[in-house]
């Protein structure tokens, strides 16, 4: 997937800007403060706190005034952001250095350039803006470390104190000047006043924001400024604020208990952002992903809505506080959908994101239980007792909104598999996840769900690692399996050559993933699937040996259902030209099987594919082929029980005890032949081990006489002889007794 459009570019989370923008019903209060800060100020200055959480919507409602404040008369906003400073010792002097260029900017000049009035507003206006700058240097070069209240003494005496400046004669050497703090400012508020009487509708509205973003230090500092350093006549200082946050940072500064308190002396009046609605902050986010992903917010079925409307309106509510936690998560689909796998499933996307935002504890419990959801498509599950801690572990995490005794409130099983026993839990009863109903996961594999095995890593990557099998190479070898067979069959070696743990692993996931395809294949492509097969299925058993280490081999046995599941129209040609020999003996047994075959075997219609007829006329074309290929060349073959328990139970048993009989006449030759007949078996006590059941032997030979040949082998033979016959004889079972 790839970005398409402008509105897929991430904006990141900055605060809204113009009042237009309002989506939480706002006007209303930010007029009435932009009112009260424009016509019901004293002009002796005044310090006002917005106060809000985090992400509350403090800068964009302190954006919304100062955009009212610009429109009013005589009004100058000045925006000052204490973050950017990063230094606390310059902090005050910044903002004095920003007010002075505002004083400079509006400062009087009304008469005619010859008048003498014109030269002394000149003179005044310019010397104002100077001293503010002098008096910004004074202080920060008094903003050493002072702990305390000498962090916000007005005068600068107590920092002078503790920090050894205890004479004025130090400081006028310092400045050139002998002048108190307290002159200074007085001189500042003097000419303020005298600018007052000659623009008496002048006011300076300070806005001071990010303060949750300081230091320690920087935020008291930021108080300093507001109430005592710079309280200036004209002056209004707005300073948003989380309560929590700045009451800590004052306890911890100054020593105190109770910073509350101390915050009700420093700021006159504080205003708080109402709390957002959750219905209004869920449309705000609707109205943000429609912008951005207009075909995936409006292309859903029903389901989908459905599920869309569980996301919004259930975990939406339940996790969404502010406008900023609205905004990160529009953000953050922004920035991972576009790469996300094509495909995949929107819903369960924003559902992924809005849980790794607000609650990364339940995200790494999904990431957890969607990663042993994936181990059934690597045929492997979760351990013994995994279902169960996972299902606690899940029942205890939704008690934090009361979900636990009622899964179904949550909807939690429509985004993930294996979770419908758990709808009606309750406390003491079965919590065991992984219970999938049948279809389940498949239902998650066609959708591209984050519940799939095969598709829940590209939800956490951006992309499905190198380790998975893509959608791509899936409809790749279906389109070679119907134009191409032979393409078809290099992408079935490709993926048997692919690097693993487990030899084959890939194969076998592609092979499962044909399987949960819910579309039929025509005629056309099971036939190339089946020309396919045959070309390689020897090749996959001689590069796997799961025959040998395992018993059975998977990727076999999953072919087979991939043809019971799209029968092939013609299994005649393929039996004759088909370098699989053993595999096409597996699947001619299968159909025996399915049918009944050999006697007395119970039949399972339900696995046939193949009519009576068709299977006696694949059946000759079969044993004509192993009649052609001989008895000494079965016995080479990757897997041979398969050929020859096909040849000798479904054939002439007779002619096949005579052609072993001639194929066996060396001793090399015999104990070969023998060899072919290890099955294999698993026990707690001896391991994997590979039995030769003389049962098995009888449909070819006297086991008797094979077991006595062997003994002779073993005692009289040549070395190697000896050696193979004994270990021949040690896995050697003989037949059970008659009743």
């Amino acid at each position: 997937m790839s970005i398409t459009d402008i509105g897929h570019v991430v904006r990141g989370d900055s605060p809204l800007e113009m009042l237009e923008h309002d989506e939480f019903g706002l006007r209303e209060m930010v007029a009435g403060l932009s009112s009260i800060l424009a016509n019901r100020i004293p002009s002796a200055g005044y310090t006002m706190g917005i106060e809000g959480a985090w992400g509350s919507g403090k800068s964009t409602f302190s954006n919304f005034v100062a955009e009212n404040l610009r429109n009013c008369e005589d009004h100058v906003v000045i925006r000052f952001e204490p973050w950017l400073v990063g230094e606390r010792s310059a902090l005050i002097a910044s903002f004095l250095g920003q007010f002075a260029s505002e004083v400079d900017r509006v400062s009087p000049n009304q008469w005619r350039w010859w008048h003498y009035q014109r030269w002394f507003a000149w003179w005044r206006g310019s010397r104002l803006p100077k001293m503010i700058r002098k008096y910004g240097g004074y202080l920060g070069s008094l903003a050493a470390p002072v702990a305390g209240a000498a962090s916000i003494d007005p005068t600068g005496s107590t920092a002078l104190a503790a920090t050894g400046l205890k004479t004025a004669g130090w400081f006028s050497a310092l400045f050139g000047r002998a002048e108190t703090l307290d002159a200074l400012k007085a001189r500042i508020v003097a000419e303020l006043r005298a600018l007052q009487k000659q623009r008496p509708k002048l006011r300076f509205t300070v806005i001071i924001d990010d303060t949750d973003r300081l230091d320690v230090a920087e935020a008291v500092e930021v108080l300093r400024l507001a109430r005592k350093a710079a309280d200036f006549p004209l002056v209004s200082y707005v300073v948003c604020f989380d309560g929590r946050i700045l009451s800590k940072q004052v306890e911890t500064a100054l020593s105190i208990s109770n910073g509350r308190e101390y915050l009700e002396r420093i700021f006159q009046d504080v205003v708080h952002i109402p709390p957002q609605e959750p219905f209004a902050l869920r449309r705000y986010l609707k109205r943000l992903l429609r912008s951005s992903f207009q075909t995936e917010m409006n292309g859903q079925d029903n389901e989908a809505q459905y599920r869309l409307d569980v996301v919004f309106d259930r975990w939406g509510g339940a996790l969404l506080n502010t406008p900023r936690d609205v905004v990160r998560l529009h953000q953050a689909v922004q920035l991972a959908w576009p790469e996300v796998p094509e495909g995949s499933d929107f819903c369960d996307f924003i559902w992924l994101q809005l849980v790794k935002l607000k609650w990364p504890e339940f995200h790494a419990w999904v990431q957890n239980y969607v990663q042993n959801v994936g181990s059934y498509r690597d045929r492997g599950r979760p351990g013994d007792a995994e279902s169960a801690t996972a299902g606690k572990g899940l029942l205890t995490l939704l008690e934090r909104f009361g979900w636990h005794e009622r899964l179904f409130l949550s909807g939690l099983d429509e985004i993930l598999p294996g979770l419908k026993q758990l709808r009606y839990s309750r406390e003491g009863t079965d919590s065991e996840v992984f219970k999938f109903e049948q279809g389940e996961l498949e239902y998650f594999e066609r959708g591209r769900r984050l519940g799939s095995p095969s598709h829940w890593r590209g939800y956490f990557a951006f992309a499905l690692p190198t380790y998975a099998v893509k959608d791509s190479e899936l409809l790749e070898l279906r389109a070679a399996c119907k134009s191409d067979p032979d393409k078809a069959a290099k992408i079935i070696v490709d993926m048997l050559a692919r690097p693993h743990e487990r030899p084959g692993h890939f194969l076998g996931v592609l092979l499962d993933r044909l399987m949960d395809d819910p579309v039929g294949y025509d005629e056309e492509e099971a036939q190339g699937l089946l020309v396919v097969f045959a070309k390689t299925m020897d090749d996959v058993e001689r590069a796997t040996g799961f025959n040998d280490t395992e018993g059975r081999n998977a990727i076999w046995e999953t072919s087979r259902s991939l043809l019971r599941k799209n029968p092939p129209p013609n299994l005649i040609q393929v039996l004759r030209d088909g370098a699989s020999i053993s595999w096409l003996a597996f699947i001619m047994r299968d159909q025996g099987f399915a049918l009944g075959k050999p006697e007395g075997h119970r039949s399972n219609p339900e696995n046939a594919w193949l009519t009576e007829d068709d299977f006696r006329a694949a059946l000759a074309e079969m044993i004509d082929r192993f009649e052609r290929i001989g008895m000494k060349e079965v016995f080479g073959l990757p897997a041979p029980l398969n050929p020859l328990f096909c040849w000798a139970q479904l054939g002439d048993q007779a002619d096949v005890k005579v052609r072993f009989e001639d194929a066996t006449k060396t001793h090399a030759e015999f104990l070969r032949s023998v060899g072919t007949f290890k099955g294999w078996a698993n026990s707690s006590n001896t391991g994997v081990h590979h039995p030769i059941h003389a049962q098995y032997i009888a449909n070819f030979a006297d086991p008797d006489d094979v077991h006595a040949r062997l003994s002779r082998l073993a005692f009289n033979g040549k070395p190697k002889q000896r050696e193979a016959a004994k270990a021949l004889l040690a896995e050697w079972v003989p037949l059970k007794p008659e009743a």
